[in-house]
């Protein structure tokens, strides 16, 4: 048919180079995600039988259509891909199809904003297939980005603990809790290892009696044991003062003993007695978590104490 028209200003050459040109983009891309090895004779046979559907357009064999919409790119995959299931199969087609319509979204928004098209003639011409090494560009960066924060949040969830913290008078709260293996930090009385967390939310559940006790200028001492002594028996028992290392120097936080704290991930539990202590500062600004737990809150069989 060579350069012969077919049908107003579009040329059958033409238009199958330029579908075929794109049906490759699609499949190397596909087989990229999927990690498959590519086998360039298979994807030579299925960019042939993606050429199928343009010769049925432009011949208007509207019997021929509707089928190969269907048939065509399960075949191209199959061939392709060399698919041998039909999880692999379902799972390449339908990356195949995102991929074709992200590609297409990005060519009509890079068009739209270069003003290369003015709505006359054919919608990719030879001389615009430059733009497809910027799609595949885009996308591998976006693929690249989007893997990146994928890893971060699988790393995430790997320290990240469902904690239920037990207080008096049945009264409960949970948080989310990020395992810190910098926490050294423990009750100076029992040794018990502490869980820092954030004030503004411990404000929702502690008592009334503690809450008047954090009200007490102890900020101001240098040393605020003292008003653990002179506090009723309530608080002798259940505030203790910790000293940590923060920004400004060494520093005081007001603790709480707690003989029950529930710690969760994965389907397996397990308790705790902890001393938590409260810290003023957000612990996450995204909101993650808004705990951090010592290494001895993770139980043995979960074998997560050894992540950092």
């Amino acid at each position: 048919m060579g350069a012969e028209r077919i049908s107003g200003m579009v040329y059958l050459d033409i238009v199958l180079i330029v579908n075929g040109a794109m049906d490759t983009f699609l499949l190397l891309f596909t087989a990229y995600l999927l990690r498959k090895k590519v086998y360039f004779l298979n994807i030579f046979m299925a960019v042939f039988l993606g050429e199928l559907p343009i010769i049925f357009i432009l011949f208007e064999l509207s019997g021929f259509i509707a089928v190969s919409k269907i048939l065509v790119p399960l075949a191209m995959i199959s061939i392709g891909l060399k698919t041998k299931s039909i999880g692999d199969l379902t799972k390449g087609l339908l990356y195949f199809s995102l991929l074709a319509a992200v590609t297409g979204g990005i060519y009509y928004t890079l068009f739209g904003w270069l003003g290369l098209r003015d709505g006359e003639g054919p919608l990719l011409t030879l001389s615009d297939l430059w733009i497809l090494p910027m799609i595949a560009f885009l996308l591998l960066g976006g693929y690249r980005v989007w893997e990146r924060m994928q890893k971060a949040n699988l790393f995430l969830d790997n320290i990240l603990y469902d904690a239920e913290l037990c207080f008096e008078d049945d009264r409960s709260l949970k948080v989310k809790a990020l395992l810190d293996t910098g926490n050294e930090l423990r009750d100076p009385l029992t040794g018990t290892p502490v869980m820092l967390l954030e004030e503004k939310v411990a404000q929702k559940v502690i008592s009334e009696k503690i809450r008047h006790f954090l009200e007490l200028p102890w900020r101001e001492s240098s040393n605020p044991w003292s008003f653990v002594w002179k506090d009723e028996e309530y608080c002798r028992q259940r505030m203790v003062f910790i000293s940590a290392k923060g920004i400004n120097g060494q520093t005081w936080l007001p603790g709480i003993r707690l003989e029950k704290v529930k710690i969760s991930q994965g389907g397996k539990e397990w308790e705790r007695p902890v001393t938590v202590a409260l810290v003023p500062q957000v612990l996450s600004s995204e909101s993650k978590f808004q705990a951090l737990l010592h290494p001895e809150h993770i139980h043995k069989f979960t074998g997560k104490e050894e992540i950092a």
